[in-house]
Parts: C-alpha cells; sequence; structure tokens
C-alpha cells in the first residue's frame, strides 16, 4: 500500500534536497513569500479601515480594465483570498505544489508561470466579461486559484508522473464543476498556460539551479 502511494512522496524530491541543502524557507523564497503576503492582504481584508487599502490595491473586477490606474489591481488579486476556504487552500497548494516546482525549476521561473498563470487568464477573461455585459457590474475576481492551477499543470508536466497529474486533473475537474462559467474558463486557461510554460522549460534548465540537481530530482520522481 506504502509503495502505491510513493508517487505522493516522490514528485516533492527536488524540494526535499533544496531544504536539506538551504533550509525549506531558502528553498522555496517565492513560494514562501508569496505565501506570507496572501495572508497579510487577506487578513487586512478583514479589518475595518485596512479593507480600503486593499480594495485599492487588488480587489479587481473586470470592469477595472477601462482605465489606468484601477486595471493595476490585476497585479494584485492573486494576493487576495476572500473566504477562509481560500486561505486555507492557499496553505495547502504552496506545499503541495509551489514549493515543490520552485525547488523543481528555480525562482526565476516560478515568477514567471506565476506572472502570466495569474494575467493573462485574468485579463483575458475580463475582457470576454466587459465583451458579453457592457453594462452590467462585474464581480470580484480574486484569489490564488489561477496561480495554483498553473502551476499544477506545470509540475504535473515536469514530473511526468502519472498519477500526480490524475489527481490535479481530478482537483481542476472538482474546480470546474463548483465554479462559475467565466472562473471555469480562466482556470481552464491557467491550466493550458502552465502546461505550455512548462513544455518550454523542459528544453533547458533553470539558470538558478544546477542542472544536474534538476535532473537527479527529475530521476528520483519519474522512478517512483
Amino acid at each position: 500500500m506504502l509503495d502505491r502511494l510513493a508517487f505522493l512522496r516522490d514528485y516533492r524530491a527536488a524540494y526535499r534536497v533544496a531544504s536539506r541543502r538551504r533550509g525549506r524557507l531558502r528553498a522555496a523564497p517565492v513560494t514562501w513569500t508569496y505565501l506570507a503576503l496572501t495572508l497579510a492582504v487577506s487578513l487586512l481584508w478583514h479589518v475595518p479601515g485596512a479593507d480600503l487599502v486593499v480594495t485599492d490595491c487588488c480587489a479587481y473586477r473586470a470592469t477595472d480594465l477601462h482605465g489606468w490606474p484601477e486595471a493595476a489591481r490585476i497585479l494584485g488579486s492573486a494576493f487576495l483570498d476572500v473566504r477562509p476556504v481560500e486561505i486555507a487552500w492557499s496553505v495547502v497548494a504552496s506545499w503541495l505544489l509551489l514549493a515543490p516546482l520552485e525547488a523543481l525549476i528555480g525562482t526565476r521561473r516560478i515568477l514567471l508561470v506565476g506572472a502570466v498563470g495569474n494575467l493573462l487568464p485574468t485579463a483575458s477573461m475580463g475582457l470576454i466579461f466587459l465583451a458579453r455585459n457592457p453594462a452590467a457590474a462585474a464581480p470580484l475576481d480574486v484569489g490564488t486559484s489561477a496561480v495554483v492551477v498553473a502551476a499544477g499543470a506545470a509540475l504535473a508536466v515536469l514530473t511526468g508522473s502519472l498519477p500526480v497529474t490524475l489527481l490535479y486533473l481530478v482537483g481542476v475537474a472538482t474546480d470546474v464543476l463548483i465554479a462559475p462559467d467565466l472562473a471555469t474558463a480562466e482556470h481552464l486557461m491557467a491550466l493550458a498556460v502552465g502546461a505550455w510554460l512548462a513544455l518550454a522549460m523542459r528544453r533547458r534548465p533553470p539558470r538558478d539551479q544546477p542542472e544536474s540537481a534538476q535532473a537527479d530530482a527529475l530521476v528520483s520522481t519519474n522512478n517512483g
């Protein structure tokens, strides 16, 4: 039974190696900084007075794309979780997906996956919403979900682990079933973006991680 579940341990090989060498926080500095900022912003959203600051920086709606500087809120939208369940998911996803991916591809590339995985789907769905509902009030479009979906897709592609891929797809399918239409499309686009970026990254190792360390981690993962 334990052997069958070994893939749940093996895909994190790169992070375990990096943690032994540099410590858990330094093994994935972007991930843990992102999580800390997300927790801080999400907490301030519920604090009277401070919520106005969060609204200005992060409470993105599709209608913000009509003008600047409101459109800049799309950058901060990935740091705001409104519901407690979303905050809990961000913590879990950082441990299960983001940290292992950062250890595998390096800090520069995790920034690329996170930024493009959030901005491209969010902006695209915002423009579609405006085209379909020119006079409607747009709902909040915030949260870490697009970043997490893109990172999960990249991790599944790079590890080449069928069990990890299947579990990830089950999670995305569940999300699709319970999410609104535009959120579903946004997450599916984030999946495509993450997979595409991962395929491009497979051609060369990240500059901020030794090639041998990445190769060892991938071999360990795939053999698991």
